[in-house]
């Protein structure tokens, strides 16, 4: 793929609204990453976020992840996020929220590979599971490098593939989503060569595996109640595309990676 992900791909195809709405049922309410709140948690905790500091979330999703971080760190987020489907729901979140978390929440529809950000602005760059997206990681890593503060923090997870011959089933799922997946060396060697130090690489397939396991254990029983309030089809679609991530991440073809740098 020569190119990032259109908005009118992941509007239409991927991240329709409904599509959105399903995906935080098994997820979490207000969460579009693996683990939802519970992986958000665990990771935050070894981020050493301090009040006031300011995280720019790219692919900030309906929110999850700046709304907690705001009314539990109180650091100062900026969500970006090129899908208008999320964008829209969040920002309904968002005036819900409360004046403090309100305050510390800056919500964004737009491409992260095209819009221009103060250099040396933010003290964390944070993305879970988006980068996936864009081909251009190594033009990527390093506008993010330029944009972190001297000593500030990038935090990243995302799909990854495994460093071996992949399945024509594997193959044919990244084609057709329009992702650009490299293997955890791979990825950590772009971060590497866009100047950052101290780079963490960490292949999370095992957690990620207990993860799926556990949201379609406890998404199944809930199945009547999602049958009505959207539809068998995509109560189906959901715990089919669940299944067979677990197929792809046993079988090696697919992996989830973990990446954290300093600048």
């Amino acid at each position: 793929m020569s190119k990032p992900a259109s908005q009118e791909f992941l509007d239409n195809y991927q991240y329709t609204r409904q599509s959105v709405l399903c995906y935080e049922r098994i997820f979490g309410h207000t969460w579009v990453s693996t683990g939802g709140e519970t992986t958000t948690k665990d990771f935050l905790i070894t981020m050493g976020l301090v009040p006031g500091q300011r995280v720019l979330d790219v692919g900030c999703g309906t929110g999850g992840s700046a709304f907690y971080m705001a009314r539990h760190y109180g650091v100062h987020v900026h969500g970006v996020d090129l899908s208008t489907n999320m964008i829209n729901i969040a920002q309904d979140r968002h005036n819900r929220e409360d004046n403090y978390v309100k305050s510390k929440v800056k919500l964004e529809e737009g491409d992260i590979t095209k819009i221009e950000l103060p250099k040396e602005s933010y003290d964390v760059i944070y993305s879970r599971d988006t980068i996936l997206h864009i081909p251009t990681k190594e033009q990527l890593f390093k506008t993010f490098y330029s944009w972190l503060k001297p000593g500030g923090t990038l935090f990243i997870t995302d799909y990854c593939r495994g460093d071996q011959q992949h399945s024509q089933e594997f193959l044919a799922y990244a084609e057709k989503r329009e992702y650009d997946l490299r293997t955890v060396k791979g990825y950590g060697k772009v971060i590497e060569e866009a100047g950052f130090t101290q780079v963490e690489a960490t292949d999370l397939t095992p957690t990620f595996i207990n993860i799926l396991t556990n949201e379609l254990k406890y998404f199944k029983p809930q199945s009547q109640a999602f049958i009505k309030d959207y539809s068998e089809k995509d109560y189906k679609e959901i715990v089919e595309g669940w299944e067979t991530k677990l197929v792809r991440c046993r079988s090696g073809d697919q992996v989830w990676g973990m990446f954290k740098a300093r600048k």
